[in-house]
């Protein structure tokens, strides 16, 4: 794949992108396959068109698999377009009573996604602490880029999505973010790809 797709990435995506760390690109990125990206957002975002957008970015540089951890919100969001677009990704459960406190239509919908996921994870029979940051950081190990809707403290602050975020970044992941608070996009460069020495 050809490295240097971000800065076209940018003028097609959104006249509005913004990059959060600004440099020339006197040259382009070191060759890289992007094949994996992971989803992770704020469980009260419900709106399609920006999920879809971020997985045409991932798509856009590479991306051929997904990963959702099927929590309510942005990543059954996700899974209902990877199922449309008929996108390779996988179901990555915490554990097999996830849904078990959820309303019944809830219940119902979850047990559909899952049935169109291309491969199922799930990693413990029941809830218990921690089970989410388990699952949160066996997607960031495998993943290439991360996509997440996100508008809280970029420190990891508080918050599932918050600390998922954090794992990406310290992990050095490519980050494409919609941050709902301010309707704009944001990518964020793995940092060995900022240093500019002369």
């Amino acid at each position: 794949m050809a490295a240097s797709k971000i800065p076209a990435l940018l003028q097609r995506v959104n006249r509005t992108l913004n990059r959060e760390i600004q440099y020339k690109f006197s040259e382009p990125f070191d060759e890289k396959e992007y094949n994996t990206a992971m989803i992770t957002g704020h469980r009260w975002f419900d709106y399609n068109i920006p999920i879809d957008k971020l997985i045409t970015m991932a798509i856009n540089q590479g991306v051929t698999k997904f990963l959702c951890g099927m929590a309510l919100g942005t990543d059954q969001i996700a899974a209902e377009i990877l199922v449309r677009r008929k996108l390779k990704w996988t179901a990555v459960i915490p554990c097999a009573d996830q849904h078990k406190l959820w309303k019944p239509h809830q219940q119902s919908h979850y047990k559909k996604l899952l049935d169109q996921a291309t491969k199922r994870v799930c990693f413990y029979d029941e809830y218990s602490p921690g089970v989410m940051q388990a699952r949160n950081q066996w997607m960031v190990k495998r993943s290439d880029i991360c996509l997440a809707v996100f508008s809280g403290d970029p420190h990891g602050v508080g918050g599932g999505t918050a600390t998922t975020f954090k794992m990406a970044r310290d992990r050095n992941l490519l980050i494409y973010q919609y941050i709902p608070a301010k309707s704009e996009f944001v990518i964020i460069e793995p940092a060995y790809q900022q240093l500019n020495l002369f």
